[in-house]
């Protein structure tokens, strides 16, 4: 699954916090791979939605 990085960034604005402030949810290396667009893991995407308290819907990508 891939992160929108528009949703996401326009969800940290919205709350107020940082990428970085995501490092207690999950890595580093997970936060790069949403920056250059990668896909990553269901369940990684699981936790980021529940850090940010939204459905997951509200920030992946759509598919074609």
């Amino acid at each position: 699954m891939k992160i929108s990085n528009s949703k996401f960034d326009l969800l940290l604005a919205k709350k107020g916090i940082t990428r970085k402030s995501l490092n207690n949810v999950v890595s580093e290396t997970t936060l790069s791979k949403i920056k250059k667009g990668s896909s990553i893991l269901p369940k990684t995407v699981g936790k980021i939605a529940r850090a940010l308290n939204v459905d997951v819907e509200e920030i992946i990508e759509k598919e074609v």
